[in-house]
């Protein structure tokens, strides 16, 4: 059976700065997006990557031309309407506005933060699938240790729920965080380990880690990888995950596990 890899990225205003009472004003955070977008599209056009990209459709709206474009080649999934500002209709509106401007059908949506959302609100949006589970403990954010690691069908909604990848056994998480404050050689011990049993291997990350973040007062776990340093070890990154499967978008994988009627069914 063939592995797959699926590298998911969450498109959003860069408003990390606010969460550490750092003002950021809503320009520069779509500048610093969409310049560690480009670098990353780039580097997936390197190795004829297709990839899942959540956006807000606050992004979206600000940047059509460059969305439509990565819809072409990419999965498009939404990421909310706002990465800080929650209502509940904006599950819905989001997808509408986001088919509006690739013209595709939105299948996919992520929670920003992963905050922990109606299950049923998503599925009664249209979404076909959702993936926002980290299934570990994060300190002071969520304790998924008891949730299912791996796609399950929530039965009572009807909707495939794609946890992120954690190890085997520990559950450690492999997310962005892990990417930039692991040993290169554990994480991709972990990845391989991971995607070896499970026989595929879901990672997210940010087109703003792409970007240079060293003028920006916030936490250096998290910019100690940023801008050029951060390619690189990402590109060493598809280097070795290249030879371990396939990189597919969530909808390609989700077709493979013979439920490709339920896409056909919402054309």
């Amino acid at each position: 059976m063939s592995k797959d890899i699926l590298l998911t990225f969450d498109i959003e205003e860069f408003d990390l700065p606010e969460e550490y009472n750092i003002p950021i004003n809503k320009e520069e955070q779509l500048n610093v997006t969409t310049q560690g977008l480009k670098s990353l599209l780039t580097l997936l056009d390197k190795y004829n990557i297709q990839a899942t990209f959540f956006t807000t459709a606050y992004y979206a709206i600000k940047n059509p031309d460059l969305i439509k474009l990565i819809s072409n080649k990419h999965e498009i999934a939404s990421h909310m309407y706002y990465h800080s500002n929650y209502e509940t209709n904006h599950i819905i509106e989001s997808k509408r506005k986001l088919e509006e401007i690739t013209g595709k059908t939105i299948y996919g949506f992520r929670m920003p933060l992963l905050k922990k959302t109606d299950i049923k609100l998503i599925k009664d949006a249209g979404y076909l699938y959702d993936s926002s589970i980290n299934p570990t403990y994060i300190p002071s954010r969520y304790n998924n240790m008891f949730t299912p690691r791996k796609l399950y069908n929530d039965s009572n909604n009807d909707l495939f729920v794609l946890p992120f990848s954690v190890s085997p056994l520990f559950r450690i998480p492999l997310f962005w965080l892990s990417f930039k404050n692991f040993n290169f050689l554990l994480y991709i011990f972990l990845c391989k380990q991971t995607i070896r049993k499970d026989n595929y291997l879901h990672l997210y990350f940010h087109p703003w880690e792409f970007a240079d973040l060293s003028s920006f007062n916030i936490p250096k776990y998290i910019k100690r990888y940023s801008g050029a340093n951060f390619i690189k070890r990402f590109d060493n990154l598809l280097n070795k995950l290249s030879k371990e499967g396939d990189f597919i978008s969530i909808k390609s994988f989700l077709e493979k596990q013979n439920i490709e009627e339920i896409f056909n069914d919402n054309k």
